[in-house]
């Protein structure tokens, strides 16, 4: 490979072993080899320049340590290589390819420090590594998951429902291409919480009481964020199932209409993420969510909520769960809750949806009607409204309505396949009617837009969705709240449009996702910052 008398001391030369490219370097405590290519965008070493034992690379100024690699100014180190100095002077590297067993520690260890830093370049390259050292994807979201849920501030949020999203796409691309759904899983949780101190978690309660699920739902309800999180995990760690489990938080997002929506809807990314990774992980993922489900908004009690509580004022919630529990299968809405729902009428709203289900409309059934409805207002959405800052109304509360219909239908599953529906069930559907119906405030003050006619990508449903998946990850979207929504919106409409057998979700993606969208929200923040210090009302 050369000589000593070839390399003077504080030198360096490219030269190629195997066919790899190395940058050789000699100082006075040494011959070293390291990889010619920097780390970071791959910029040759040798080009840089060499200051006793740091060698600098030119292109961006991170600098490393010729000795072992570590980079002492950026993000990532360089692979080094031994070298042997025979004693004629010779030199020999060398070079071997490790054994994934024995690379993966040391890769999981520096996507560690990645996520930690947000380095989002150095999470990519270790994820691409890691893929070819045969990791498991989930493990290596797992890694974000570890180091975000503890640290989510007021609970898990839009990253986890992105996160679980973005892991379930990795199956539709092959190889390399796998990395950039769980980048774009890892990137979203690194800078939601980046420098954020973790949150202890009380311990488990040593004995459980004897109705837990009425229990925890209690804590919920006072605002206990440590009971609810001591009784969760000592189920938890009594052997609770995942099955066991979920009732409890569907008890708990039913008795309110939470956080417009995303109670449920954190819920149930919760779980499939837990599906995917595995129950062992419960103690992990499920106690951190409870922060957003114990402070999240009881908005059921927020006044614009009133003309539709004297709608379902007027139902008998549990007639109504006895009907849901025996649907009729040949029921079709026959227009009256789909007008109710596109109206401006809150109060007809409950009424509609109640009188469906009475028909024999089944949960699912109105879950439809509310997906095409939320579907039809993304359509016809006038995005000028977008620039309205005087109103907090724009895309993403229209998104909410149908991402939150597809949580619901998740919830209610079990209960509508077992034949078990509850008043909890029906009260929990209801929300997602208010919503869907809501989703028209803008309109009731402006006016409805032309509806947008939208030429579907594909017949085939799936490949329509995964086709809107796949751009949802392509970076259309510069801030990570619209990037989470937009991520969340396909996939929920995926499935929505599987289940109604209609293009018309996927079309309302298609648009939203094309349209004009605010997406740093400052400009909009500091008009509404004014009209709040000066004094006017918000419109509801």
């Amino acid at each position: 490979m050369g000589h000593l008398d070839d390399l003077a001391v504080a030198a360096m030369k490219m030269v190629k072993v195997d066919g790899h490219r190395l940058c050789l370097v000699r100082t006075g405590e040494g011959v070293f080899a390291l990889d010619q290519a920097c780390p970071h965008e791959g910029y040759g070493l040798t080009t840089g320049e060499l200051d006793g034992d740091l060698i600098t690379c030119a292109w961006h100024n991170w600098k490393f340590r010729v000795s072992d690699g570590r980079c002492v100014i950026g993000e990532e180190d360089v692979r080094t290589y031994p070298v042997t100095v025979a004693d004629d002077g010779t030199l020999s590297v060398a070079f071997s390819e490790p054994d994934p067993a024995e690379l993966r520690p040391k890769l999981l260890s520096s996507l560690r420090r990645g996520i930690e830093q947000q380095y989002v370049g150095q999470v990519a390259r270790d994820v691409v590594r890691l893929l070819r050292a045969d990791a498991n994807p989930g493990e290596l979201i797992w890694e974000a998951v570890a180091y975000g849920a503890p640290r989510a501030e007021f609970g898990w949020g839009h990253s986890i429902a992105s996160l679980t999203d973005c892991l379930s796409m990795v199956e539709q691309y092959d190889d390399d291409d796998r990395a950039l759904p769980i980048v774009q899983a890892i990137a979203g949780v690194a800078e939601t919480e980046r420098g954020r101190r973790p949150n202890e978690l009380p311990d488990p309660i040593a004995t459980l009481p004897p109705d837990p699920r009425a229990e925890f739902r209690r804590l919920v309800e006072a605002e206990d964020l440590a009971g609810s999180q001591s009784v969760l995990r000592g189920a938890i760690h009594g052997g609770a199932t995942a099955d066991e489990l979920r009732p409890w938080f569907t008890d708990v997002v039913s008795d309110h209409h939470l956080s417009y929506g995303h109670g449920a809807i954190y819920a149930q990314k919760a779980f499939q993420l837990l599906d995917r990774l595995g129950w062992d992980r419960a103690d992990t993922v499920l106690p951190h969510l409870m922060t957003t489900l114990v402070y999240g908004t009881r908005e059921d009690k927020l006044p614009y909520m009133t003309l539709f509580h004297r709608g379902v004022a007027e139902l008998d919630l549990a007639a109504l769960a006895e009907a849901a529990d025996e649907p009729d299968p040949s029921w079709v809405d026959d227009g009256r809750l789909l007008t109710a729902l596109l109206g401006d009428d809150r109060t007809e709203a409950a009424r509609a949806a109640g009188a469906a289900i009475a028909s024999g409309a089944g949960l699912p059934a109105v879950l439809d009607v509310v997906s095409v409805a939320v579907s039809e207002r993304m359509l016809r959405y006038d995005v000028a409204g977008e620039r309205d800052f005087h109103d907090d109304f724009g895309w993403l509360d229209i998104t909410h309505g149908l991402t939150y219909a597809n949580a619901v239908r998740w919830h209610v599953d079990e209960a509508v396949r077992t034949g078990s529906v509850t008043t909890d069930d029906i009260r929990l559907v209801l929300w997602t009617v208010f919503l869907a119906n809501w989703t028209g405030r803008h309109e009731w003050h402006t006016a409805v837009g032309r509806r947008a006619e939208i030429e579907p990508r594909s017949d085939d449903l799936v490949d329509y969705g995964r086709s809107l998946q796949h751009e949802a990850l392509l970076d259309g979207t510069t801030a990570f709240i619209v990037h989470a929504h937009a991520v969340k919106m396909s996939v929920a409409a995926t499935d929505e449009a599987v289940r109604l057998g209609s293009t018309v979700p996927l079309d309302a993606t298609a648009r939203f996702m094309a349209a004009p969208k605010l997406e740093r929200f400052v400009a909009a923040t500091v008009t509404r910052s004014i009209d709040f210090l000066s004094g006017r009302v918000k419109r509801d």
